[in-house]
């Protein structure tokens, strides 16, 4: 699938829903800049799981792996990026990621920077709900054009949320979508 297309299209959706959502709300313009916000955060998590489908697919290739781990590493990437791109909308629905609260989501992404960081596991709890607890682990750094990048493995009870994350030399990490 060409990336381009999946971004286009992940673009229009969230376009789409978002000017169908702001067009309909009344003129409380708190109410509107909220249905806005929640129209492009539904198309961040549609844009979120086509992507992980993109990269997940790269991924496979890298690693030379089965279809059916592909497929499962497809599931994990399509969450992953989900979360990454406004909470996760419909693709984490069901999972123990959609049971985190606000608190527990910033906890959540406070250890996955440190285990890029470090590389070694990280431990997170949801301070509202602690017996909701993961762990984050960075795989080992691999050259991605000029870029260093990791996967981090991220398991939420008994789901798993994969993200792509790459720097440029001496720069910062970053979701890398593409």
């Amino acid at each position: 699938m060409d990336v381009r297309y999946v971004v286009r299209l992940a673009f229009a959706s969230m376009l789409s829903v978002t000017l169908a959502l702001g067009a309909a709300a009344p003129a409380d313009a708190q109410f509107g800049k909220r249905i806005l916000q929640i129209g492009a955060c539904a198309g961040g998590g549609f844009a979120g799981a086509k992507l992980g489908e993109v990269i997940a697919e790269a991924e496979a290739k890298r690693l030379k792996l089965s279809p059916a781990e592909a497929k499962k590493r497809q599931r994990a990437f399509q969450i992953g990026l989900g979360l990454a791109l406004c909470g996760g909308g419909a693709y984490i629905a069901g999972s123990a990621y959609s049971k985190l609260s606000k608190r527990g989501q910033e906890a959540r992404q406070k250890e996955v920077l440190a285990a890029l960081e470090d590389a070694s596991p990280h431990t997170y709890a949801d301070p509202d709900n602690p017996t909701l607890t993961g762990t984050a682990t960075a795989q080992p750094t691999f050259v991605q054009g000029d870029q260093e990048c990791r996967i981090v493995e991220d398991r939420l009870a008994t789901d798993e949320a994969l993200v792509k994350y790459c720097r440029p030399p001496g720069g910062m990490w970053a979701v890398k979508t593409v």
